[in-house]
């Protein structure tokens, strides 16, 4: 039911607000926010009018349909999808968030998602082998963000989300390490006193 409520959300969204797809989004979002509230459809259809209208300024000039974050719709945003890995005994569960976003959510959304992969991504035989390659790719993908410049003042429709304490004032990396220390202290140990 809800997939049909936000399909038919998207149509009235389409058919009345219009627009490039960024600022249907947003209006979209809006509308599904106030209605996860409990207002109205009324009060929602307001939400979606006021989130596409007033607030969406347009793109700098030489920026033409600039790409919006995909969370608080400012410019810059770069696309790109943050991974995250679970393992688990016996299964392993795997999640992706694709953007685009801005510097400050996708630093967010990076954060929140590599510390979970590093914190509980290695329960598991094969997780502990997959964990590190997500981690990795995750690295390899923040060089977009770290690249791009702070959300220009006043492009957003709501304010960006604050990044959080960094990697290393999260509890992730650290248990990570010291799994990967205890791992080679059983391969190790072993093969010096077979010595």
């Amino acid at each position: 039911m809800r997939d049909d409520n936000r399909r038919l959300w998207a149509e009235w969204v389409a058919a009345n607000v219009g627009g490039d797809p960024a600022r249907q989004r947003v209006a979209l979002d809006a509308a599904l926010q106030s209605l996860a509230a409990g207002q109205t459809s009324g009060e929602a259809a307001g939400a979606a009018r006021r989130a596409a209208g007033g607030s969406m300024q347009p793109p700098p000039y030489g920026q033409t349909g600039a790409m919006r974050c995909r969370f608080c719709g400012s410019v810059p945003a770069v696309p790109m999808t943050i991974y995250e890995h679970n393992g688990y005994l016996v299964l392993m569960q795997f999640k992706n968030l694709k953007g685009p976003y801005c510097r400050l959510c996708g630093l967010h959304v990076w954060r929140r998602m590599t510390d979970a992969t590093l914190l509980r991504g290695w329960l598991g035989f094969l997780s502990f082998f997959i964990a590190p390659i997500t981690a990795l790719i995750n690295l390899v993908n923040l060089r977009k963000l770290s690249s791009l410049a702070a959300p220009e003042p006043g492009s957003s429709v709501r304010t960006p989300a604050d990044p959080g304490p960094g990697m290393f004032q999260r509890p992730g990396v650290y248990v990570y390490a010291g799994v990967v220390a205890v791992a080679l202290l059983i391969v190790i140990l072993p093969a010096l006193a077979g010595r």
